[in-house]
């Protein structure tokens, strides 16, 4: 046995069971929400729709990006079946431009390349660029809260690669909180 491995390999399982944790419930609450939003006694005002969306979806976010984290710094545990699906998920947040908007946004209100803040238009153009113009899509691709099945969702990912660590390095529920 490797210590160093070891302790690797724990990490990584907990830090996943963390990452997928916190999506299921920013998703959850962005569905819990809008259903209160849609089904009270009177519509919310816009501001706080805004702000609810801007918690929820920030909060995936930020998320999204520490899973490129942990892929980058874990992928040599992360075990040989699931490699290429966690490779895909990191992809994916790439490509839809996840890891800038919260190095532009999210994580900061100055641009340095350009100055200054962004507009709000140039703003909301990145958002629709990281939720393809579909902010509850994108949560649904986050974690699909209405389904049985969490596959090929980002957290579904996840809990597939954190349980392929589990059984590959006999992992327990006691190694979440070493």
């Amino acid at each position: 046995m490797n210590p160093d491995r070891d302790r690797k390999s724990r990490d990584a399982f907990r830090l996943a069971n963390d990452l997928m944790m916190d999506l299921i419930a920013g998703s959850q609450a962005y569905a819990i929400f809008q259903r209160g939003f849609d089904q009270g006694p009177k519509s919310p005002p816009e501001h706080l729709r805004v702000a609810v969306n801007r918690l929820c979806l920030f909060h995936a976010i930020l998320t999204l990006t520490k899973w490129t984290e942990l892929y980058d710094r874990y992928k040599d545990v992360i075990p040989p079946d699931v490699r290429d699906v966690a490779k895909g998920l990191r992809k994916e947040i790439e490509e839809r431009g996840i890891v800038e908007f919260r190095n532009k946004v999210v994580g900061h209100i100055w641009d340095a390349d350009q100055g200054r803040a962004l507009t709000n238009d140039e703003v909301e153009e990145r958002l629709s660029r990281v939720t393809r113009s579909d902010v509850r899509g994108f949560l649904e691709w986050v974690n699909n809260t209405g389904a049985e099945d969490n596959a090929g969702t980002a957290a579904g990912v996840i809990e597939a690669v954190r349980e392929r660590i589990r059984e590959v390095y006999n992992l327990a529920d006691a190694d979440l909180y070493r």
